[in-house]
């Protein structure tokens, strides 16, 4: 390695004159077999160094002349393993895209250029994509790196391409004269697929093509030549089946082939592009299938596969599982493992985990050594087993096993046959995994760890089994209730036992339910498994996370790696971040997780989900709301308040619409483009006649429709005041409300509750609530249900003229105070302390985004914050402290806010301060300030000290540090919104107490 490779390196972080490599700059793949494809001769690329944080590699840096430039490129992309790709030259450095492969001409050169031996363009390097910017993610912040997204992968281009070549094959298929159906021909083209897939790795390989008949060798020939004639391509396939074997090539697959299937198949070997180009986009790059990771060619087949079969892919709740979410989940399932371990995947379809565990068991076995091909089949065929109910899938993983075992195997024995023993039948088993035949199986493998992200939605097979799988479903789930992959997960702990190994993705809002069956399940999981793992991933669920699936995940790990003793579950959640969408990198830190104790998240059904998302603060006072008050339906049930969803006038109920009753057919109707938040008063209210509904699917009970009433509207959220409150309106005369309502009739009730409970749903509130307390709101939906309505903790109180007056007042008030009294009313009736009042009502703020689930919400989360917002912050803060030190009245704290803009000058401006000291005395009544200039001047000095040079893990956490230094603190977080809330800023001041707990250092 050069001197001036070296100096670049240094220059920008990755190597520190005194300490060396800092973490994460890998040299080489010994001690990094994840790595090895990048260091591997084979594949084309020998990079020198490859830098890489706790959510994946970011950094590729290969030195070589600017004339290899270009093959490199190629190289990088195709590996697939890093969003940057450095080319360092005698002269500069050029910055690649190596996510791109689709685009103009001019995207095959680097996004910028920098010259070495100029002292402000190496700075300039730095501060784009030096080690500081990728480890704090504001690399992705930059415009250098908004047009980088990892839609242009390799995988994605490859997905793109064989969808393409599919679609070509099936039309040619269904087109002929007596051609096949449409299901025949697209089984038939997804052999021809596979084979050319297979045979391409093959061919670039090089080292595996032997001949397959007597004058052709196709690492000689190249395979798109052998698609020029229809004898020369059905020779290829019986090689294929013969040197291999008949799992993925049976006997005579090529009959399906037609003389016009030949130039496309001829087209992609050759690499010309099959895909639809738009706007002049074409692909930048040729497969380069030697260098390709098998796990990126399984993963894209994988989605190939379950696109292609679309209706079967949604009837089973099929989705594609992204490769990193794969290394995800293994990752500490194979931490500590023995290398004989056998692992099991109950729904494997293409075989995604099971190519990974292969890859690992082997590197367990083999270290860093040969991987010989006796040592590598042993593995393939005793300690990696699969279960699909469907058999095509079960050949997809046949398929993608075979590529991993012939990558991974390094030598093998003179005479030792390169052909496989079948997997079907042997560790690949097409079985239903919920029968007792399948359980009884699994049992016998002895099985360490049961592995993978099941069907969220179950079709059995049809016939007898069927039905008795169904029938024992219902009336004995286990409490998984509608979630079948809850099912799934609790046959894998019946397999593997209390103290086997479990890593899966599932269904999240089961975990956070209400419902009987899911306090059932959880209760029996929980009781069943000795160490467990709960994570949320649902704020990622609208990025992509499980590509077309929308529905909320949870990764589950139980028993695996540093989790917590037996009577303790680890929870936490991932967060959106803003790059998420374009990196498609994960990261959870320290922040992000807590511990909850298990019997608490048996007892308590908002327990996980306040735990989750909230702080200690909010799970202590979500846990006294659930212990100490009533529901909201209950409390208005006594007091005679009728309640329930309005009318409707169309749906897919099997029921025909009715004439609407007279007693409701000339009301007053509102519908939700008519309403408005507090009072309905003087809105557009049409009746029913009015509006052209002589019929309604449902027209609801005239007694529902009585004045006074209290409208809540299902989209509470979007209709509110203010974003992230939920919305309710009084109405004084009998109305009809239609089903995006739901209405609380008091007309048999105390005339002043109305007001009451109208100012307590227009409260924070609510919205407090429904973000930590038990439900899906937030997790799947911004919809409030009728249900999760009924199931609002409220303090049982007696309504006074005095407090229906105030409540009045507050509402009037509403629109011009932002809703303070309304705040300040419902903060008095549920005894709410100084704090506690401060915690609810952040919770607008904190949880607009979680509650209404848009684009714009999630953005403003990470907005830098106002001034405002961190005095606020700061000052909650010194509450916490000072609600300590006064006992003593010795001494207080107080807050210094770093001015913003001398955080704006480099790249600290990522990041917002805040120092905190303890002064003499009593705390006055104003405890922050801004911070004199020469302070922060000496401030940025130190973290600069601190931050760029600095290798502890918390840079690549994205999250906050708090800096000691006598007695002073000082705490630095990115720049955005939501780590500066008063929530934060309690929880911050318990931190700084809890380190200076008497008897800590």
């Amino acid at each position: 390695m050069s001197d001036l490779l070296e100096r670049v390196l240094s220059r920008t972080g990755f190597v520190d004159a005194g300490r060396g490599d800092m973490p994460g700059l890998r040299r080489h793949a010994v001690g990094n077999p994840h790595l090895e494809a990048a260091f591997s001769p084979r594949a084309g690329l020998q990079a020198d160094a490859v830098y890489e944080t706790d959510d994946g590699a970011k950094l590729i840096v290969k030195e070589t002349g600017a004339g290899e430039a270009g093959e490199m490129h190629e190289r990088a992309w195709n590996l697939g393993l890093a969003p940057l790709l450095w080319i360092v030259t005698p002269y500069e450095v050029r910055v690649y895209d190596a996510f791109r492969g689709v685009g103009t001409e001019e995207d095959r050169g680097p996004v910028a250029t920098y010259r070495t031996d100029v002292k402000a363009e190496m700075a300039a390097l730095d501060e784009f994509c030096g080690r500081f910017s990728l480890d704090t993610g504001t690399f992705w912040a930059s415009d250098l790196a908004k047009s980088i997204h990892r839609a242009g992968k390799v995988d994605q281009v490859l997905l793109q391409e064989i969808q393409s070549l599919e679609q070509h094959l099936v039309e040619v298929s269904v087109a002929q004269p007596g051609g096949m159906g449409m299901a025949a021909a697209r089984g038939a083209c997804q052999e021809l697929v596979t084979a050319t897939l297979f045979a391409s790795y093959v061919t670039d390989r090089g080292d595996i093509a032997t001949p397959f008949d007597g004058s052709h060798r196709l690492g000689d020939v190249g395979l798109a030549e052998l698609f020029r004639s229809r004898s020369s391509a059905l020779a290829l396939f019986d090689w294929l089946h013969e040197t291999f074997n008949g799992d993925v090539f049976p006997q005579g697959m090529g009959e399906s082939l037609r003389d016009e299937h030949l130039p496309l198949l001829e087209d992609f070997a050759r690499g010309t592009s099959l895909r639809k180009r738009d706007a002049g986009q074409m692909r930048l790059f040729r497969f380069r299938f030697d260098t390709v990771p098998i796990e990126l060619i399984s993963a894209v087949y994988e989605a190939f596969a379950r696109r292609a079969a679309s209706d079967m892919a949604r009837e089973l709740g099929l989705h594609y599982t992204p490769v990193e979410l794969v290394h995800m989940a293994l990752d500490p399932v194979f931490e500590d493992l023995d290398g004989t371990a056998r692992i099991l995947d109950p729904t494997c379809g293409s075989g995604l985990f099971l190519v990974q565990s292969l890859r690992r068991l082997a590197w367990k076995c083999c270290g860093d050594g040969p991987r010989p091909r006796s040592v590598v089949r042993n593995i393939l065929y005793q300690q990696v087993h699969g279960i699909d109910i469907q058999r095509a899938a079960l050949r997809i993983a046949a398929f993608s096993l075979y590529l991993a075992a012939l990558e991974l195997e390094t030598t093998a024995d003179p005479g030792e046959s390169i052909r496989f023993e079948p997997l079907i039948g042997r560790t690949l088993h097409e079985m239903d995994f919920l029968s007792a035949a399948a359980c009884d199986l699994a049992r016998g493998l002895g099985v360490d760890a049961v592995v993978g992200n099941p069907p969220w939605t179950h079709a059995a097979k049809g016939g007898d089994e069927g039905r008795t799988r169904k029938a024992r479903a219902k009336d004995d789930d286990g409490g998984s209730g509608r979630s079948p992959d809850h099912r799934f997960l609790l046959a894998a702990v019946d397999v593997v036992g209390r103290g086997g190994r479990i890593a899966m993705y599932l269904k999240a809002t089961p975990f956070m339910s209400r419902m009987w069956s899911a306090r059932l399940f959880l209760e029996r999981l929980l009781n069943g498994l000795d160490r467990v793992a709960l994570i949320n991933m649902s704020p990622l669920r609208m990025s992509g996370l499980f590509s077309e699936a929308k529905a909320p995940g949870l990764f589950l790990c139980a028993n695996c790696g540093n989790l917590p003793p037996s009577d303790r579950i680890l929870v936490g959640t991932f967060p959106w971040t803003d790059d998420f969408e374009r990196s498609g990198a994960l990261a959870l830190s320290s922040a992000d997780i807590a511990e909850a104790g298990k019997a608490d998240v048996i007892a308590n059904p908002s327990y996980l989900k306040a735990s989750s998302l909230g702080t200690p603060r909010d799970i202590a006072l979500i846990e006294r709301f659930e212990h100490e008050l009533v529901p909201l339906g209950s409390f208005l049930s006594e007091a005679g308040v009728v309640s329930g969803q309005g009318f409707q006038v169309k749906g897919e109920a099997r029921d025909k619409p009715k004439a609407v009753p007279e007693a409701i057919l000339d009301l007053p109707s509102v519908k939700p483009e008519d309403y408005a938040p507090l009072s309905l008063e003087g809105r557009p209210k049409p009746s029913l006649r009015q509006r052209g509904h002589l019929e309604l699917l449902h027209a609801r009970s005239r007694d529902l429709y009585r004045a006074p009433l209290v409208v809540f509207p299902k989209s509470a959220h979007r209709l509110a005041l203010h974003p992230g409150r939920t919305s309710a309106a009084l109405s004084g005369e009998d109305l009809a409300f239609s089903h995006g309502f739901y209405g609380f009739s008091f007309a048999e009730a105390d005339p002043r509750l109305p007001a009451i409970v109208c100012a307590l749903l227009n409260s924070a509130m609510p919205s407090y609530q429904f973000l930590l307390g038990a439900g899906p709101i937030g997790m799947e939906r911004p919809n409030v249900l009728l249900q999760d309505l009924r199931a609002l903790r409220i303090p049982r109180f007696v309504p006074t003229d005095a407090l229906a007056e105030k409540a009045g007042r507050a509402l009037a008030s509403a629109r011009y105070d932002g809703c303070e009294a309304v705040d300040a009313l419902v903060a008095d009736l549920y005894s709410l302390r100084g704090d506690e009042r401060a915690l609810v009502r952040d919770a607008v703020a904190r949880g607009r985004s979680t509650l209404l689930g848009t684009a714009l919400a999630r953005l403003q989360d990470v907005e830098p914050p106002e001034r405002l917002q961190i005095i606020d912050y700061a000052a909650a803060a010194c509450r916490t402290v000072n609600a300590v030190l006064r006992i003593s009245g010795r001494q207080h704290l107080v807050a210094e806010v770093a001015p913003g803009s001398k955080l704006g000058d480099d790249r600290l401006d990522r990041f917002a301060t805040v120092r905190f000291r303890t002064e003499p005395g009593h705390a006055p009544a104003d405890v922050v300030s801004a911070m004199p200039d020469t302070e922060a001047g000496r401030l940025l000095h130190d973290l600069r000290h601190h931050l760029l040079r600095s290798p502890t893990p918390y840079l690549r956490e994205r999250r906050s540090v708090r800096i000691y230094d006598g007695a002073q603190v000082t705490m630095v977080k990115p720049a955005q919104r939501r780590y500066w809330t008063v929530a934060a800023g309690l929880q911050d001041g318990d931190a700084i107490l809890a380190d200076h707990a008497p008897g800590r250092a």
